[in-house]
């Protein structure tokens, strides 16, 4: 059985709904399945926990595993 993913921790929660409900569009520095460091402006959507971690729903369809992200808005999560 793999490592579930970490869930998100409180701060860091409570930043990402403050964006959600303000419907801010954010900068999201993340890195994706193949290893690349990809940015993207979007809005957030939705924040959920399913089996294997924390999740972040973005405009157009879009879904991060929450321990992907690097940085939001300049704010660097290495610290979450």
């Amino acid at each position: 059985m793999a490592n579930p993913r970490p869930v998100l921790d409180a701060s860091l929660r409570a930043r990402l709904t403050d964006y959600m409900l303000r419907q801010q569009i954010v900068e999201l520095v993340y890195r994706d399945s193949s290893g690349q460091v990809q940015v993207v402006h979007s809005r957030i959507r939705d924040l959920f926990t399913r089996p294997g971690g924390d999740f972040i729903a973005l405009d157009k369809g879009v879904l991060l595993a929450a321990d992907r992200i690097l940085i939001i808005d300049g704010h660097n999560l290495n610290g979450y």
